[in-house]
Order: C-alpha cells, then sequence, then structure tokens
C-alpha cells in the first residue's frame, strides 16, 4: 500500500510538473509569436506611432522566447508522456522560429561583394550623450577612423575635442551651428576636405547633415550624419522625422551614418533596405550588434546605431566601439568601392 501511496505521489508530482512546463511554454510561445507579427505590422489603430515603435524595438527577442517556449514544452511532453496538443505547440514553435530566423539571417552572413581596389574610408559614429562623452577616450577610439560622425555635440564637447588635440587628427570638419546642450548638434569630421554641407532636410533641424569627403583612390563619397528624434510614448513624431531623413538622403556613393532611433524591423530602416542600402553589420556577417544602452545596468539591447552604405559600396570590416561618458556604443566600419 504504502508502495501504491508513493508511486501515486510521484505520478501526481509529474502531472502538476507537467501543467507547469506546458502552461509557462505556451505563455512564452504567445510572446514569441506576437513579437514575430508585431514584426510585420507598422501601424497599430488606436496605438500612437511612437509608442508602437517603442514596443517593436523589441520583437526580435523572439528567439528568446521560442527558446524557452520549446525547452519548457519539451519538459512538459517528457514528464506527461505525450500529449498532442503539446506536440503541435512544439511543432509550432519550431515554425516561428524558423520563419522569425530567416529575417534575422542576412545578419550572419558576410555578402562577401567583390572589391574594386583596396581604397577604403573608414568611418567612426558615435553619439556623445548631450556632449558628456570623454574627449580623451573618444579620441582614442577615433584613431583608426577617417571620418567621424557625431551626434549630441555641444559647444562645449567641441571644445573639449579641440583641448584633447582630436582636431589635429581630424582638421577638417562640417555641420550645422552646435548646441549649449540638448541632442540637436550634428558634426562631421575628417582627415579629408570635405565640402562646406548641408542641412540634410532643408526644413528640418540642423541634427541631420549631408557633406562630401574626397578621399584618396576613391574620389568623392557622400556622407550623411543623421539623427532623427526618438520615439516617445503617445506622441506622433518618429515617423515624419524617420521620412524627412530618408527621403532627402541620396542613393549613390553614400554613407549614412549615426543614432537612426530605429532598429532593422522598423519600417524606416526597411525602406533604405528597399532602395538598395545595407547595414554594415550585415555585410560582414557580424551577427547582432546592440549599441543601446551602453552604460549602467543592463547590457546593451537594440542596435539604433547604424552606418548604412548605399548599393554601390561595400564594407570590409565593421565593429563597435566603446567611449567613456556615454549611453551608446560607436559603430566603426571600413568601406571602398563595390566592384562590378
Amino acid at each position: 500500500m504504502r508502495t501504491q501511496d508513493a508511486g501515486a505521489r510521484v505520478v501526481g508530482a509529474r502531472a502538476v510538473a507537467a501543467r507547469w512546463c506546458a502552461t509557462f511554454g505556451g505563455a512564452a510561445l504567445v510572446v514569441g509569436a506576437g513579437c514575430t507579427l508585431a514584426r510585420r505590422i507598422d501601424v497599430v489603430p488606436g496605438i500612437a506611432r511612437d509608442t508602437w515603435a517603442m514596443v517593436t524595438s523589441f520583437v526580435d527577442f523572439a528567439l528568446l522566447a521560442y527558446g524557452v517556449a520549446l525547452v519548457a514544452l519539451l519538459a512538459s511532453v517528457l514528464l506527461s508522456r505525450g500529449g498532442p496538443v503539446r506536440l503541435a505547440a512544439i511543432g509550432l514553435t519550431v515554425a516561428l522560429t524558423v520563419l522569425h530566423g530567416s529575417w534575422l539571417l542576412p545578419d550572419v552572413v558576410a555578402d562577401r561583394d567583390p572589391v574594386a581596389g583596396p581604397e577604403r574610408v573608414t568611418v567612426l559614429s558615435q553619439n556623445l550623450l548631450f556632449g558628456a562623452a570623454d574627449p580623451s577616450s573618444l579620441r582614442s577610439a577615433a584613431g583608426g577612423a577617417d571620418v567621424v560622425v557625431l551626434v549630441e555635440i555641444t559647444r562645449s564637447a567641441a571644445d573639449g575635442l579641440v583641448a584633447s588635440g582630436f582636431e589635429e587628427d581630424f582638421p577638417y570638419a562640417s555641420g550645422g551651428p552646435l548646441p549649449e546642450g540638448g541632442p540637436s548638434g550634428t558634426r562631421i569630421y575628417s582627415r579629408y576636405p570635405l565640402t562646406a554641407g548641408e542641412r540634410l532636410d532643408p526644413a528640418g533641424g540642423a541634427q541631420n547633415w549631408l557633406t562630401t569627403v574626397t578621399v584618396p583612390g576613391l574620389g568623392p563619397i557622400s556622407v550623411a550624419a543623421v539623427h532623427p528624434r526618438r520615439p516617445r510614448l503617445g506622441g506622433q513624431d518618429w515617423w515624419p522625422a524617420q521620412l524627412q531623413v530618408l527621403e532627402h538622403v541620396p542613393t549613390t556613393r553614400t554613407v549614412v551614418a549615426g543614432d537612426f532611433n530605429a532598429v532593422d524591423s522598423h519600417p524606416s530602416l526597411r525602406q533604405y533596405a528597399a532602395r538598395g542600402f545595407r547595414d554594415a553589420d550585415d555585410l560582414v556577417g557580424a551577427g547582432w550588434r546592440p549599441t543601446f544602452p551602453a552604460e549602467g545596468a543592463l547590457p546593451p539591447l537594440i542596435a539604433i546605431d547604424h552606418l548604412l552604405v548605399s548599393a554601390d559600396l561595400t564594407v570590409t570590416d565593421f565593429s563597435r566601439v566603446r567611449v567613456s561618458r556615454t549611453d551608446h556604443l560607436g559603430v566603426l566600419a571600413a568601406v571602398g568601392l563595390r566592384a562590378g
């Protein structure tokens, strides 16, 4: 009798554990499926577009949700010795994982473009956190760059760069008037001559800037420094700001760099791709490289800093850099002419 009671308790415990695993796995599957669906929806009636942009910044964490779901559902099946509903849930999890993973495959597969000649121009993009970034750290991080795109640069930050010797390395500069504070300052520094430059969107602010750098062996390359406003809870300004930049960017021999306040799944990045632009990390197969937040207890969670190149250019090297006293990692890429 005691043996039977013990056996019954074991069976009961297994059944309870199986139900908990099934519930947990089902919840994770629902979260993952919601993320996968949200990745293909640009607008939701009744939800402010800025709010939706904030939510969908994290949709590629669906793969993590699917991993949790798969483990929990498998455990449930093993504990309960089967179950058609649970087996079907496992099949759906696998199918959705493959679907979502296919969208991310370009991140890990290098394009291996043919390159026309050995000449490169190396571009660094860095957000300075309202000008608070350490000038000496920035100068060190920019040591291998030819062109540096800085957003959220202020007058005092520019003075700090002068004091650090930064302008000795990068004697040419282009950009709009620098503010005393805030996020609107943008400046492009270069080892090579620059045109005077102009606002990327004449009707917009000075935080989106276009110039041309003349690179030995490559000739003129347009550099667009971009920093469209970030989405705000309940706001409607994020998408118009994205369009203002997108519609004024040249589509040939162009590098677009900066803090886009957008991730690959957002419609603005998809429109860049539709116009032939490709992300530097995708071109070299660098994988998922989040850039924000770069300080504090959390690791970087989303990739909103990008370096895009037009279809006639390619990238042969990509990395992230860390600069002290800013909440963004910088992105650094070696750009060359694409052969053919």
